[in-house]
């Protein structure tokens, strides 16, 4: 194996997070407790039958990949009609996207991925490729959206599996259906594996034509993953899924998962069966809390003289660019030291001169992270 790269994204935040007051960085929509998912269905009936299965639970290894329950659970969250073989369960979406990786990619496999995404999946590749990794950029002045021909070109290289990210983390960039098809068209031209992290899915801008996700294309040959982290507020569950509708590439992934994990704790399999099944009513709260925030982001960076953005159409975070006076790695460490706020500097992501801002968290956070800013803006301008 080669050498495994630092984590700097999350070693950033765990650096701080602790520490701090006005916590800007956080990723998930707003955590949520089982009582408040009883609140937001309403349903007593549905309270007590919960609890009973809890208390009455044995604590077995359980189902060792994924209970019936939860993958019906689950399949209610995509467009294409999925069978219990198609789904397997895993710790977490860091979980589903490393045993993914772990499964397919090989010594002297070339892996395109989009850049910039999250750290996990370009380094995880580096090290199963032995650090043979495309980068395919997403440019701000492009608003992000893909460069279809650069990623024909890529195809000369011969790649095997190609990395997205939708809606992508940092910058808030979706690819849209028109732009999906395109790359499913010519992934499929060349036998190009696809997986696409689609952790922060089903949470999108009103108003956009929202994609499908990506096993509901005309493909076989692609993976999706997720969790109940983001869009639905259970980060501390642990708990996430891969699915794809390819039979030899989920005969890879459970071989490896053997090694990999045995199951997923039988109380975290339970409480996320349930969650999902009222999951309409979880994203319709996170939904609002989304829109809710991202107006103050937007009129906060719309009405400064140092910061801008391109808008977000997905998912809880964005990628807000400042003036080129400022050291933004310096900016965040300075912001959390001194002004006890916690911003993610884009140098974690290879793009300075970006800070990165959850809108899913604590709308009292953003408030007061922002006077902070401000502040900070004052003191050091």
């Amino acid at each position: 194996m080669v050498y495994q790269e630092d984590f700097e994204v999350e070693q950033f935040m765990d650096k701080y997070e602790t520490s701090i007051t006005n916590n800007m960085a956080e990723t998930c929509c707003e955590s949520i407790s089982i009582n408040q998912v009883f609140e937001l269905i309403q349903n007593d009936l549905e309270k007590s039958k919960l609890v009973s299965q809890l208390l009455d639970t044995k604590l077995t290894y359980g189902h060792i990949k994924g209970s019936p329950e939860l993958k019906q659970s689950i399949k209610q969250l995509y467009e294409t009609e999925l069978t219990s073989d198609d789904i397997i369960i895993t710790n977490g979406a860091i979980g589903a996207n490393f045993l993914t990786l772990y499964s397919i990619v090989n010594p002297g496999d070339k892996v395109i991925c989009v850049d910039p995404t999250y750290q996990q999946l370009p380094s995880v590749s580096k090290l199963f490729s032995e650090n043979t990794v495309l980068s395919w950029k997403l440019k701000y002045e492009n608003n992000y959206k893909l460069n279809i021909d650069e990623l024909e070109s890529f195809m000369s290289q011969n790649p095997k599996l190609l990395i997205i990210n939708n809606p992508n983390n940092p910058t808030g960039a979706v690819i849209d259906d028109t732009q999906l098809k395109k790359v499913v068209e010519i992934c499929k031209k060349h036998n190009v594996i696809i997986l696409c992290d689609e952790v922060y899915r089903p949470l999108y801008t009103r108003g956009i034509d929202t994609p499908k996700s990506i096993v509901s294309y005309d493909y076989d040959n692609v993976i999706s993953t997720s969790s109940m982290s983001k869009a639905f507020s259970m980060a501390g569950l642990r708990l996430g899924w891969i699915v794809t509708k390819n039979k030899e590439i989920m005969k890879q992934i459970t071989s490896k998962r053997d090694y990999n994990m045995i199951s997923i704790s039988m109380i975290d399999d339970l409480l996320a069966a349930f969650a999902l099944k009222h999951y309409k009513s979880i994203l319709n709260r996170n939904d609002k809390l989304c829109e809710k925030n991202l107006k103050i982001i937007s009129d906060y960076v719309e009405n400064h003289k140092y910061l801008d953005f391109m808008k977000p159409l997905g998912g809880s975070v964005c990628f807000i660019k400042v003036a080129s006076k400022f050291d933004t790695f310096n900016l965040c460490t300075t912001l959390a030291d001194e002004f006890k706020t916690l911003v993610v500097p884009g140098e974690v992501f290879n793009y300075p001169g970006f800070l990165r801002i959850g809108f899913g968290n604590s709308t009292n956070d953003l408030i007061n992270g922002f006077k902070q800013l401000d502040k900070y803006f004052e003191k050091y301008e």
